[in-house]
C-alpha cells in the first residue's frame, strides 16, 4: 500500500473517531480527494474498530442500521434526497441512532450525510462484513436452492474439505424462482447449476441461432 493511500486511511480513521464538525469535514475534504470510495471507508472503520476493541460492535451496529435504515425505500429516498436540508437529516439520525449505536458507528453515518455519500452505505457495511471475514478467517458460503436439499450435509462437507484452512459459515435458503438444481455463492464467486440458468442458456442459445 502507497503512502498516499496510507495517508487517506489514516486521516478517514481520525475522522470517524472525533466528533463530527462541519469545519473537521471541510477541511477533510481538502485531504482525501477520493473519499467516495466504499473500501476505504470501510477499512477506516475496520482499523478505529480494531484499535478500540470493537469489531463485533460496529458489526451489530451495521446490522442495525441495514435493518432499519436500508431495507425502507421510502427512509432510504429521505436520507439520499438533495431537497432535504443536511441539518434536518443529522437531527432525524441523532434522535434515531445517536443512544442505540456506537459513538464511532453515529460518526460515520454523519460524515456520509454531511458529504451526500449515503448512496455508499451498503457497499460499506458489505465491505466490512468482508474485512471481518478476512480478519476471523471465515469463509462465507450461501446455498441457494429451490426446495429442501436431501444431502445438504454432504454438500457442505464437501465445500469445508475444498477450505482446510477456513472456517467456513454456511447460509442455507430457499428460493422456488430457481426452478430446480442449486446456486452456490463462496464469498464474492457464485457457481450457478439453477434449472433457471439453464433455461436461460437454452434461450441465449436458440436467439443466437435465429440471427
Amino acid at each position: 500500500m502507497d503512502s498516499i493511500t496510507d495517508n487517506i486511511l489514516s486521516n478517514l480513521k481520525k475522522e470517524i473517531l472525533k466528533e463530527i464538525t462541519k469545519e473537521k469535514a471541510s477541511r477533510f475534504t481538502r485531504i482525501v480527494k477520493n473519499e467516495a470510495s466504499a473500501k476505504n471507508y470501510a477499512k477506516a472503520m475496520f482499523d478505529a474498530a480494531q484499535e478500540l476493541g470493537k469489531i463485533e460492535t460496529i458489526k451489530n451496529d451495521f446490522n442495525t442500521v441495514y435493518s432499519s435504515m436500508l431495507v425502507d425505500k421510502d427512509v432510504v429516498s429521505f436520507f439520499t434526497s438533495a431537497f432535504v436540508d443536511g441539518n434536518i437529516k443529522i437531527g432525524i439520525l441523532k434522535k434515531v441512532y445517536e443512544d442505540s449505536v456506537a459513538e464511532e458507528t453515529f460518526n460515520l453515518l454523519s460524515i456520509l450525510i454531511e458529504r451526500d455519500l449515503i448512496n455508499i452505505l451498503v457497499a460499506i457495511i458489505v465491505e466490512y462484513e468482508n474485512l471481518c471475514n478476512e480478519y476471523y478467517n471465515i469463509l462465507s458460503t450461501k446455498i441457494i436452492a429451490s426446495s429442501e436439499i436431501e444431502n445438504i450435509e454432504e454438500l457442505k462437507s464437501s465445500i469445508r474439505n475444498m477450505a482446510v484452512d477456513k472456517n467456513v459459515h454456511f447460509t442455507v435458503e430457499i428460493d422456488e424462482s430457481i426452478m430446480g438444481g442449486i446456486i452456490v455463492q463462496i464469498d464474492d464467486v457464485i457457481y450457478d447449476y439453477s434449472v433457471r440458468r439453464l433455461l436461460e442458456n437454452v434461450k441465449d442459445s436458440l436467439f443466437a441461432e435465429n440471427n
